[in-house]
C-alpha cells in the first residue's frame, strides 16, 4: 500500500493523470496492433507510455530516495517528450533527428544533476524542464505541419495542441521569474500545481487527436482506393482488332491513354516471351533471304 504522506493533493493529481494516461496508452497499443504496426503509431504509444511511467515516479516520489525523486521522474516526462518529437517526424515522412533528440535528452540530464548537486530552488529546475518541454513541443508542431492535413489543418489537430502546449510553458516560465522576483512563493506554489493539471489536458488533447487523424487518413485512403475501384468497374468496350477502348464520351483511345487518366497506373513498354520469340523468327527468315 501507498504510504499516507502520498495521498496529499499533488498525489491525487498524479493518481488521476495515471488513470488517463494508461487508458490513452491501451488505446494507442491497441490502434498499433490493428493498423499493421506502423513505425509513427509505435513512437506514439511508446510515448504514452513512457508518460505513464513518469506519473507513476511523481506519484511515488515521497517514498524514493531524494535524488532519484528529483531527477528521474522529470528526465522520463522529458523522454515522453522525445518519443513525441520522433513520432512527429516520423508521422510527417521526415528523417528522423536522433542524434538532436538524444542530445536534448543528454543536456536535460545533466542540467538536472547540476540542480541536485547544487541543491538549486524548485523554481529554477520548473524554468528549465518548461523550456525543455516547451521546445519539444515547439518542435514536434513543426514537423506535423508537413504531415497530412488532418494533423494540422482542423482547429483542435495534434498540432494545435503540440502549439497550446509551447505556449503554456513560456508562460510558466514568465510567470515563474515573476513570482520569484516578487517573493510569491505561494503564487509559484499554485503554479506548479497547474502545471500538473495542465498534464491531464495535454495528454488527452493530444493522444485523442492523433487517433483521430490517423482514423480520418485511413478513411481517405479507403475512400480513395474505393474510388479507383469504382472507375475500373464494369464493362469495358474493346476494339477486337486494334484493341483500343471506348471511353465514356464514345470516342476509342489507346488503353495506355485510357487508364493513365482514370488511374494511378504508369505503363511502361517491353516486349513479351511470344513477341520476343516471333521477332527472332522473323529476323531469322530475313536474314536468310
Amino acid at each position: 500500500m501507498l504510504p499516507l504522506s502520498l495521498m496529499g493533493q499533488e498525489t491525487v493529481t498524479y493518481l488521476t493523470n495515471i488513470v488517463i494516461c494508461t487508458i490513452l496508452a491501451c488505446l494507442m497499443t491497441h490502434y498499433w496492433l490493428r493498423q499493421g504496426r506502423t513505425a509513427a503509431m509505435r513512437y506514439w504509444m511508446l510515448a504514452a507510455w513512457v508518460m505513464t511511467a513518469a506519473d507513476i515516479l511523481f506519484a511515488m516520489r515521497p517514498s524514493l530516495p531524494h535524488g532519484v525523486s528529483r531527477f528521474v521522474p522529470t528526465l522520463m516526462v522529458t523522454l515522453g517528450h522525445a518519443a513525441l518529437f520522433l513520432g512527429a517526424q516520423r508521422t510527417a515522412g521526415l528523417r528522423l533527428q536522433r542524434r538532436v533528440t538524444f542530445g536534448v535528452i543528454g543536456l536535460h540530464a545533466a542540467v538536472l544533476g547540476y540542480f541536485l548537486i547544487q541543491s538549486q530552488p524548485s523554481g529554477a529546475r520548473m524554468m528549465t524542464n518548461s523550456i525543455v518541454w516547451g521546445g519539444l513541443s515547439l518542435a514536434s508542431a513543426w514537423c506535423l505541419r508537413r504531415a497530412p492535413e488532418h494533423f494540422w489543418k482542423p482547429t483542435f489537430s495534434p498540432t494545435t495542441v503540440f502549439q497550446a502546449h509551447a505556449v503554456f510553458h513560456a508562460l510558466r516560465v514568465g510567470l515563474a521569474l515573476l513570482f520569484a522576483s516578487q517573493g510569491w512563493t505561494a503564487a509559484a506554489e499554485a503554479l506548479q500545481v497547474i502545471g500538473d493539471l495542465e498534464v491531464s489536458f495535454f495528454m488527452v488533447a493530444l493522444f485523442v487527436g492523433i487517433l483521430i487523424a490517423n482514423l480520418q487518413v485511413r478513411h481517405d485512403e479507403l475512400t480513395s482506393a474505393h474510388a479507383e475501384v469504382h472507375t475500373l468497374s464494369g464493362l469495358l468496350p474493346i476494339c477486337a482488332w486494334c484493341k483500343k477502348v471506348r471511353n465514356d464520351d464514345g470516342y476509342w483511345q489507346q488503353v495506355e491513354d485510357y487508364f493513365a487518366c482514370r488511374s494511378q497506373l504508369t505503363f511502361t513498354h517491353g516486349v513479351c516471351t511470344d513477341c520476343l520469340d516471333d521477332q527472332k523468327a522473323e529476323s531469322a527468315q530475313l536474314s536468310k533471304r
